[in-house]
């Protein structure tokens, strides 16, 4: 896959991926913590991709989010199946970021 597809496709996989957590994902523990989709990256082969999630809060509250997204892969994976023109829909993995602090925007 060129280099550019790649990007694209990552950027559509984050666009997606939080619209589906915002608005389609039932999971109490994600609608309450509503977690930040920061980025994703495809595997080399385009079968993987890890989606890199910010939420505020400690540790348990950060293992929470994690616990309910692995839980829900599965139908947000169908969701973005549904949404990408692609023919493989890349696996979900999770990860957990610290969010940003201290930027201002300008």
């Amino acid at each position: 896959m060129p280099s550019y597809a790649r990007s694209r496709l990552e950027a559509t996989i984050v666009r997606e991926v939080a619209d589906i957590l915002e608005f389609e994902v039932k999971d109490p523990a994600l609608r309450t913590l509503s977690p930040t989709v920061m980025g994703a990256r495809l595997s080399p082969t385009g079968e993987e991709a890890t989606v890199a999630v910010a939420v505020d809060g400690g540790e348990e509250v950060q293992d929470q989010v994690l616990a309910a997204l692995r839980h829900d892969q599965g139908f947000i994976r169908a969701q973005l199946a549904r949404r990408l023109a692609v023919r493989r829909v890349p696996a979900l993995r999770f990860v957990i970021v610290r969010p940003l602090r201290g930027e201002t925007g300008g």
